[in-house]
């Protein structure tokens, strides 16, 4: 069994390993690396897409769920407007 300290402290270093990451970024771009540093910051945004558990969707996927959820919703029957109480 997992405890709270334990999952913060994963958290902790996990949050430290990205700042890592953002200073290293920095100090590139100081330096004038700016390739460099690109290629730690899209390593840093997969890495967070990950811890997100963002998963990366092709465009015309988005799209096509979008459509489909609005058809869903057309083919939802409307709901009848609440009951008003005896007075």
């Amino acid at each position: 069994m997992v405890s709270l300290n334990d999952l913060i402290e994963e958290l902790d270093c996990t949050l430290e390993d990205f700042l890592d990451q953002v200073t290293l970024a920095i100090d590139l771009l100081e330096e004038g690396e700016q390739e460099e540093a690109v290629e730690v910051l899209k390593g840093l945004e997969e890495d967070l897409f990950d811890f997100l558990g963002y998963e990366e969707m092709e465009e015309g996927e988005e799209e096509g769920e979008e459509e489909e959820e609005e058809e869903e919703e057309e083919e939802k029957p409307k709901k009848a407007p609440a009951k008003k109480g005896k007075k």
